[in-house]
């Protein structure tokens, strides 16, 4: 896979720079157990889901403190503690 010098000059280097971090988050821990609790189809263990890919989100955003800043994954860490935490609400748990 090659880069386009074309598109490289025409400013769409960010956005191949960004696809290949987001490759690099998907293929991480917490991202399979958000995934897994978004997905997950027992009622009795989604709680504990959720609770798994909470822990490792914030253990992740810990290690990137201490870390060079990426705020691509700072992102989706984020966006997934959020949606997390509003999957926990509407479920009342």
């Amino acid at each position: 896979m090659g880069l386009n010098t074309e598109g490289a000059q025409s400013g769409n280097e960010p956005h191949i720079h960004a696809g290949a971090i987001e490759a690099l988050y998907k293929s991480q821990s917490w991202y399979e157990a958000y995934m897994a609790a978004l997905f997950e189809a027992d009622r009795r263990q989604i709680g504990e889901s959720i609770r798994r890919a909470e822990f490792l989100i914030l253990n992740r955003e810990r290690e990137l403190l201490s870390g060079p800043s990426d705020r691509i994954e700072q992102r989706a860490l984020n966006n997934a503690l959020h949606a997390l935490r509003a999957l926990r609400g509407c479920l009342k748990l």
